[in-house]
């Protein structure tokens, strides 16, 4: 990692609390980056977050998430951020409780190096109706910043931060790599995980995303009280400007190859503006273009029970009816459904009126590359998820994204002969 001593920053210096011996441990193990820093790098924009799911189209439990996110920092500031754990109740205010209870040597290393003694720390996280708690090892890993869950809430499981200079040097691209297991958590997490094959991975990439912005957000905050967060009304864009294209470019050719891809898109506000995900299916276009026009292969959404017809006023496109089979939301609802080079759905009825979602169909090699764009207006869609976004605003982005992945794939899945 480029500027690696700046993301060490001298922060290890601060630490505090009871130091442990470090014999009979073994050094943490963390799978390879999904991605080079320079292939995030080429596709990022001041607005744009680029998320790397896994390959396969089922994945297996405790799956690795990649986020990628572009920082008006330099890495020196945002290495301070992850070396210090007093700013990460800052960076995340619903942490409430981030302490260094014990130190120990840096494994392979001696303690007063650039790189400092590892530090546990005890965290604890207030979420409505509940609250998740656990402990981590920080360390510096050779050019990461590593979290190491090692019992509690997600644990086993690990958070690996890289960052690397843009040119000119005033701002960053930080990545994060998560994997945690989501069936150490409560009762209600573990339930969500076991809805559906794509749930566990949607929870992880939604953690990470606001967890990576987070971060970003506090190194952009230049000393100021307080991290900002998007506080203007959510609203959805008009249906007509979803486009997920950017997705089926060649300049996110390498990232295809490398997994499922997904990018969030941020309104000048702060606010969602919508999320794209990209899923590859073994069809021809045209086929597949049919197949995801029609609203009877909608019910392989995630919570998406049955999808029914319904007579169309004069002059309108095509109304179906949503009945949902998912807890602790509402998406029971009316869509109007348009056509016209792309199969565009707006709720105009129910608890997530102004949701809107669009399907597009690219030729890549070996078939069909599927694009959802979406904004599904999750904050009307239950108290659960009202009281979250309200508590994290950026919430909105992260369980946005999370569905948006979960029911791309989930419809890939369903049109694909053979399960990748």
């Amino acid at each position: 990692m480029a500027g690696a001593p700046a993301v060490g920053g001298g922060a290890h210096a601060a630490a505090a609390g009871t130091p442990v011996a470090a014999e009979g441990r073994e050094a943490s193990t963390t799978p390879p980056p999904s991605a080079p820093l320079s292939t995030f790098a080429s596709v990022l924009t001041d607005d744009l977050d680029v998320v790397l799911f896994p390959a396969t189209r089922r994945p297996p439990a405790r799956p690795l998430v990649t986020v990628a996110t572009r920082v008006r920092a330099e890495p020196a500031a945002v290495g301070a951020v992850l070396l210090d754990p007093a700013r990460y109740r800052a960076a995340l205010p619903s942490l409430v409780r981030a302490e260094v209870v014990a130190v120990r040597p840096a494994l392979g290393r001696a303690a007063n190096d650039a790189y400092g003694p590892e530090r546990l720390l005890a965290w604890e996280l207030e979420i409505p109706l509940f609250n998740l708690k656990g402990r981590a090892w920080l360390s510096r890993q050779g050019d990461a910043v590593e979290l190491t869950l090692v019992d509690g809430a997600f644990a086993p499981g690990h958070v690996s931060f890289r960052l690397a200079p843009l040119p000119g040097g005033q701002a960053t691209v930080l990545a994060s790599e998560v994997q945690v297991d989501a069936r150490s958590a409560n009762w209600i997490i573990r339930r969500i995980a076991r809805h559906d094959p794509w749930a566990e991975t949607a929870m992880t990439a939604a953690a990470a995303w606001v967890l990576t912005r987070a971060v970003a957000v506090e190194a952009q905050a230049s000393g100021r009280s307080g991290p900002p967060r998007p506080s203007s009304p959510i609203a959805a864009p008009a249906v007509t400007e979803l486009d997920g294209a950017a997705l089926a470019s060649t300049a996110f050719a390498s990232l295809r190859g490398a997994g499922v891809v997904a990018a969030v898109r941020r309104a000048p506000t702060g606010r969602l503006a919508w999320v794209s995900a990209a899923a590859m299916i073994s069809a021809p276009p045209p086929v597949v273009a049919a197949e995801l026009a029609t609203p009877e292969t909608w019910t392989a959404f995630p919570g998406w029970k049955s999808v029914k017809r319904l007579p169309a006023e004069q002059g309108e496109g095509l109304r179906v009816e949503v009945q949902d089979n998912v807890a602790f939301v509402d998406l029971d609802g009316v869509w109007l459904v348009t056509y016209g080079g792309a199969a565009r759905a707006s709720a105009i009825a129910g608890a997530t009126r102004g949701a809107v979602f669009a399907w597009q169909t690219y030729p890549v090699p070996g078939g069909s590359l599927a694009v959802l764009s979406m904004h599904p207006r999750l904050d009307a869609s239950g108290y659960v998820a009202r009281k979250m976004i309200a508590v994290e605003p950026l919430l909105e982005h992260g369980l946005a994204l999370g569905l948006t992945y979960a029911a791309a794939t989930a419809l890939a899945d369903r049109l694909t002969d053979t399960p990748q």
